[in-house]
């Protein structure tokens, strides 16, 4: 029952993705579902943030999804009877030996962290601290007086409490509310549980479109091999749904890239526009993502892809901007004020503790450990990234620099509030440097495996 409160923004998002983007290869098909999933979510996210601007207190919420679940649907059938587009049929399947054992792998990994998220989940119902503490508390906050919703913001708020955080997450739990009428714990563990399953979906439907089976079998192992993605997928938090948009930003340039369709580079402005709605350092991405379409396309008519990017990202930006300059109370990473700020600025022994943590994350990030040993993941793909280099063609250098700007701005932002932050910056470092790294983990285990050698011909040439 709690699923069908999802299942239409889902649809929804799935049918916005195939507007902008009518192909029907069965992998970009399987895309766009994962597409969707997100898409759908921020989607319903952003207009029930509108419903309650104007109609708060009452409660049709669900008519306005039904609406737009059909206004898509009717465009879709109207565009598809007008320029006729060809079925595309599915070509026979032969799998090779080697992409049989990484898919049967790959297989059992999914089923054993699947059972893992799904076990953490049934037993912290309420989610982890910030779950409770800032997502699930603003929207029991709205749903138990949606008429007052707006002073769920007030300035006099224990900034703990983070009022001035993004609403993705609460809208969509207190929508999920709002349509069952009941207040219940399995609306936002449902949320958590459909990025954890898009995440990875995303990342095994791209690699699929773009490379082969094999090496989607091998994303799959390694994302959702790794106990500290998996461990995020089940806690209710806002991390992984951003390393889902981060991701799917990336993998929409990229297939932008190889298919120069404009309405590709708008799910990418979607996407980049929705992760700052989803936290702070969404609206850093942003810009990230403008820089990447700049930078990767500078001798090639810049603006015009910009354009589209910008059309994507108008919409979620703006609500964003709205949220952060009338409704919420000022951030509480900027309160120590220009003085103390250029203080800590200036301090080097900050900097090198900053680096000093970033690079222990960025060597031991994962959680695996062998005899008390960690294994960091990020190191395992660099390892797997010199034994099975390959030369790069025309169309994958574009996405390395994509890459180095989609993840370098974020963590340089990352960077810059650490340094300012308010807080003893060793607790601060210790407490959030791991959900710093996961957020660009996935798009960098993308990117690596987008650059490298297919494990069939790896195996094939043994």
């Amino acid at each position: 029952m709690i699923v069908i409160v999802y299942l239409l923004p889902v649809l929804s998002g799935g049918l916005l993705a195939h507007l902008l983007w009518p192909d029907r290869k069965a992998a970009n098909l399987a895309l766009k579902a994962f597409l969707g999933i997100g898409i759908g979510l921020g989607l319903n996210s952003l207009s029930y943030f509108l419903y309650l601007s104007f109609f708060a207190g009452q409660h049709w919420f669900i008519a306005v999804q039904v609406l737009t679940f059909l206004l898509l649907l009717s465009l879709n059938v109207w565009r598809s009877r007008l320029q006729r587009i060809p079925e595309a049929r599915p070509a026979a399947v032969h799998l090779s030996r080697a992409q049989s054992v990484l898919l049967a792998f790959s297989g059992l990994v999914f089923l054993i962290s699947l059972a893992s998220t799904a076990s953490y989940i049934l037993r912290r119902r309420q989610g982890d601290w910030d779950a409770w503490m800032m997502f699930n508390r603003a929207a029991r906050f709205v749903y138990r007086d949606q008429a007052h919703w707006l002073a769920s913001f007030s300035p006099t708020m224990d900034p703990i409490f983070h009022a001035d955080y993004p609403l993705f997450l609460a809208m969509n739990i207190a929508s999920g509310w709002d349509t069952l009428a009941t207040e219940t714990p399995h609306v936002p563990m449902v949320q958590s549980a459909l990025f954890a399953v898009a995440c990875a979906g995303l990342m095994v439907s791209a690699l699929a479109s773009t490379k082969s089976l094999g090496q989607a079998a091998l994303g799959l192992i390694i994302l959702w091999g790794t106990p500290a993605v998996v461990n995020e997928g089940a806690r209710e938090l806002a991390d992984l749904p951003l390393a889902y948009f981060f991701l799917a930003t990336c993998v929409l340039i990229y297939l932008y890239i190889l298919e120069h369709k404009p309405g590709i580079l708008v799910l990418a402005g979607i996407t980049a526009g929705l992760a700052a709605w989803v936290k702070n350092e969404g609206s850093v991405f942003v810009i990230a993502g403008a820089l990447a379409v700049t930078v990767a396309f500078l001798r090639d008519t810049p603006w015009r892809r910009l354009a589209a990017y910008a059309a994507g990202a108008a919409v979620p930006l703006a609500i964003v901007l709205y949220f952060k300059l009338f409704l919420a109370p000022p951030s509480d990473v900027l309160s120590s004020g220009p003085a103390r700020s250029i203080t800590q600025v200036l301090d080097v022994s900050r900097h090198l503790e900053i680096l000093r943590f970033m690079g222990n994350e960025l060597l031991y990030f994962g959680g695996w450990s062998i005899l008390t040993i960690p294994i960091g993941s990020i190191l395992v793909l660099l390892v797997y990234l010199l034994l099975a280099r390959q030369p790069l063609g025309a169309q994958q250098k574009p996405m390395i620099i994509v890459a180095v700007v989609l993840i370098g701005v974020p963590m340089l932002g990352a960077y810059a509030v650490y340094l300012i932050t308010p807080y003893d910056l060793t607790w601060h470092l210790t407490y959030s440097i791991e959900r710093i790294v996961l957020q660009v983990f996935p798009l960098l285990a993308f990117v690596i495996l987008s650059a490298t050698r297919l494990p069939e011909s790896i195996f094939a040439s043994k």
